[in-house]
C-alpha cells in the first residue's frame, strides 16, 4: 500500500531542466571525474558506501537508527550526513533499503536568507541544519532515487531553494576518517547531480507554496506530506551524458 505521504509527492522530471552553462558543464565533468575516482577506490578495496556503515556498526541493522550512530558532522565545513531506513510497513512508491540525508549549517547561508519554516523553539543565535538532499538505495546497494522531504521529517530550518542551491557545491566532509570514502562519494554525487537537486528544491518550493496558501501555519508540519519532491537517479545515464 502506498501511504498518503508518498502519494502526495511531486515527481520531478529532470528533462525539464535548462541546459547547463559552460561553467556548470566544466564543474559537472570535474565532479564526474571525482566520482569515478571514488568508485574505483571502492572497487579496489572491496568496499561500498552503505555496506561500510553497516559493517562498521556492531548492532544489527535497525529501522530508524542512524548510521553511523552519532552521524558524520564536520564543524569546519558546516556539513553533515547520516544513513537510515524507515519502517517498511509504511510503504512509498519505490523499493528502498535506506537513504542518506545530507545537511549543511544555517551559518553558511547568505546574509539575506530568511527561513520559510522553523523547528519549535529554535535557537536563533546558534542556528541549525538545512537539509540539502536525500539519496535512496535499493536492497542490492544501488542508488536509485533522490528526494526532498517536508520540514518536519528532518526537523530542519527550511529555506527557499534560491538560498540552498548555492550550498550544494560546498558540501564536503574533511574530518571523517571512519567512513572517508562514503563521505567522498556523497560529495561527488551532490556535485554531479547539482542540476537535478536544484530542480527538486525548486519543485519543493512550488508545492509547499501551494500548501501554504491553504494552511499557512501547518504546511511544513503536515504528516500526510512526507516526501515533497522526488526523481529517479540513474548514475550511469548521468555520467554517460557528461562523458
Amino acid at each position: 500500500m502506498i501511504s498518503a505521504a508518498a502519494s502526495s509527492a511531486s515527481v520531478f522530471e529532470p528533462k525539464l531542466l535548462a541546459p547547463p552553462s559552460r561553467r556548470r558543464r566544466i564543474a559537472l565533468r570535474k565532479a564526474a571525474g571525482d566520482l569515478y575516482a571514488v568508485l574505483d577506490a571502492f572497487a579496489r578495496e572491496g568496499r561500498h558506501p552503505v555496506r561500510d556503515l553497516l559493517i562498521g556498526t556492531p548492532d544489527a541493522f535497525a529501522v530508524g537508527q542512524h548510521y553511523p550512530h552519532h552521524d558524520i558532522e564536520d564543524p569546519a565545513t558546516g556539513c553533515a550526513w547520516y544513513y537510515h531506513a524507515h519502517d517498511p510497513a509504511v510503504a512509498r512508491h519505490w523499493d528502498e533499503h535506506g537513504h542518506f540525508h545530507c545537511f549543511m549549517y544555517t551559518e553558511l547561508l547568505g546574509p539575506r536568507a530568511r527561513p520559510v519554516a522553523l523547528p519549535g523553539n529554535p535557537d536563533v543565535q546558534k542556528g541549525g541544519l538545512v537539509h540539502v538532499i536525500a539519496i535512496s538505495f535499493d536492497a542490492s546497494g544501488v542508488p536509485t532515487r533522490v528526494f526532498v522531504p517536508n520540514r518536519w521529517v528532518t526537523d530542519e530550518w527550511l529555506y527557499r531553494a534560491r538560498d540552498v542551491i548555492p550550498l550544494i557545491d560546498r558540501f564536503v566532509i574533511t574530518n571523517d576518517t571512519r567512513f572517508d570514502l562514503t563521505s567522498r562519494w556523497l560529495t561527488a554525487i551532490l556535485r554531479v547531480c547539482q542540476p537535478q537537486i536544484a530542480g527538486l528544491l525548486r519543485d519543493r518550493d512550488r508545492l509547499l507554496a501551494e500548501r501554504r496558501m491553504v494552511d499557512p501555519a501547518g504546511f511544513a508540519e503536515d504528516r500526510l506530506l512526507e516526501v515533497v519532491s522526488t526523481a529517479p537517479l540513474d548514475l550511469d545515464a548521468v555520467l554517460g551524458a557528461l562523458a
